[in-house]
């Protein structure tokens, strides 16, 4: 599937891969809460679970699947849990690799399952999410690659986000939403162009490297800005 990267409207309605991002913390931190948080006994409260078809009272207690009342053993955990491993599942992916252009230097990423951000998904929401890494110890800095493309009910904007603070002291990034703020920029930024094949996905963008925006907006220099390309292949689930 090839597709033109077009202009998109700040009015348009996109749940963004920080939002859902968020979502992955927020299901995580409950899970943290319900596996290791205080039991009933530590902090005096109880914990009721509905029954479908019975109504919850309101006095503190539960109703058993039988119509009994009485404490209830099910804190909610287990639902909490497979939540959580569901949208893992969703998020990570299985492995995969890519390789990023800027002008005549070259970069290459690799999913590493000991990296909590790793991911590399060809059917991220029915669109492609790429995050990957140049190293894989998680207490060693490393440069790191976002890929987004969209697709189904994932909205975004394409988008590469290059990080490259550890080994050039730079940030390239390809975001037409940048426009949505900053109208009188040079036109062309954004990725230009791309295409979706099964498990894989290739494409043209035009970068801007973040520090010179910055100066740029600042009036102390020039904005930089540089063709590109990438191919990033993610691993079958």
């Amino acid at each position: 599937m090839s597709h033109e990267a077009k202009p998109t409207s700040p009015a348009t309605n996109r749940l963004t891969v920080t939002r859902r991002l968020g979502m992955l913390a927020a299901v995580m931190a409950l899970v943290v809460a319900a596996c290791g948080g205080s039991s009933d006994a530590e902090t005096g409260t109880s914990s009721t679970t509905a029954t479908p078809g019975v109504e919850s009272p309101t006095d503190g207690t539960s109703n058993d699947a039988d119509g009994d009342t009485g404490t209830s053993g099910d804190d909610g955990t287990q639902g909490i849990v497979e939540q959580a491993e569901q949208l893992l599942d969703e998020f990570s992916g299985d492995g995969g690799a890519a390789t990023i252009t800027i002008g005549d230097e070259t970069w290459e990423f690799t999913f590493y399952d000991s990296v909590p951000i790793a991911s590399c998904n060809a059917d991220f929401f029915g669109g492609f999410l790429a995050v990957l890494t140049s190293g894989d110890d998680i207490m060693v800095p490393f440069d790191q690659v976002m890929i987004t493309l969209p697709g189904g009910d994932f909205k975004d904007p394409p988008e590469i986000h290059l990080n490259l603070k550890v080994s050039d002291d730079a940030e390239w990034i390809a975001d037409e939403t940048i426009y949505e703020n900053n109208p009188d920029l040079p036109p062309g930024i954004g990725v230009t162009s791309f295409t979706i094949d099964g498990q894989g996905a290739s494409g043209t963008a035009t970068f801007y490297q973040e520090e010179s925006y910055f100066q740029a907006n600042a009036g102390t220099g020039d904005l930089v800005m540089m063709d590109g390309t990438f191919e990033v292949v993610c691993a079958a689930g």
